[in-house]
């Protein structure tokens, strides 16, 4: 009996200081804040526009000074439709202990065990109505990103759908060895926000590969074919640092 009150107690203790937490992010095209309609230029000199983002954000976890993870259940799907806000934009609500972190990791994706289910038995952000699950192909998209690329014979839509287990993005944000990553949790609660520099997608590979929208087959960029293949992995390697923590 003993025993099950001490489990009771600590149990309402870590209920108590846990601290609602808000995950921000702010979208950027390099160290600008992206603007729906404002045409930019990749490395190549292509001009674009970006027209709609959505991800799934998943296994968020603290990182504290010593290095042990606080994990948060849940999953969430951030959406940026054109003329809607880019800038701190709350994606997934946390409740985590108050305290001093060094920092945040985080998957973009869905996990393998929700990524292979039935997704006309799963609800939102899951599911055949969430707008990111292949029909021709099991699973989900776990990165979308579209826009309008400007070429001589006119404007063109391009896409770019990141899924299958194997593109799961990992986002590694913290450092235990200096103090330059530090997250401060007060016991009220607070935000974490997040840059996510859309514009990485089109730094080039190696040997100079990058997302030529002048190929009409690299304008569905899906990962099927040898050649888009290697652009999504081009894309996937450049994604794992899109993310920064906002100052």
């Amino acid at each position: 009996m003993r025993k099950s009150w001490l489990v009771f107690l600590l149990s309402i203790s870590a209920y108590v200081l846990a601290a609602p937490v808000e995950l921000k992010v702010n979208l950027r095209v390099g160290n600008q804040p992206l603007q729906w309609g404002q045409t930019y230029q990749t490395p190549q000199g292509q001009r674009y526009q970006i027209d709609l983002l959505k991800f799934y954000i998943s296994e968020v976890a603290l990182v504290r000074p010593d290095g042990r993870e606080v994990r948060v259940d849940g999953l969430a799907l951030a959406e940026f439709k054109r003329d809607g806000p880019t800038q701190g934009v709350s994606v997934m609500k946390l409740d985590v202990p108050a305290g001093q972190y060094r920092g945040l990791r985080f998957n973009v994706g869905v996990p393998r065990e929700l990524n292979h289910l039935d997704a006309g038995t799963q609800q939102l952000p899951l599911g055949v109505n969430s707008g990111m699950y292949w029909a021709w192909n099991p699973g989900y998209i776990f990165y979308r990103l579209e826009g309008i690329a400007a070429l001589p014979e006119g404007n063109q839509k391009w896409v770019i759908h990141m899924g299958t287990d194997t593109f799961r993005i990992p986002v590694r944000l913290h450092d235990l060895q200096t103090r330059r990553v530090q997250i401060n949790i007060p016991p009220g609660g607070g935000v974490i926000a997040l840059n996510l520099d859309v514009a990485r997608a089109f730094e080039p590979g190696p040997g100079g590969v990058f997302v030529d929208w002048r190929k009409q087959s690299l304008r569905q960029l899906h990962g099927l074919s040898p050649e888009t293949s290697l652009l999504m992995s081009v894309v996937y390697f450049n994604m794992q640092t899109a993310f920064s923590l906002a100052q």
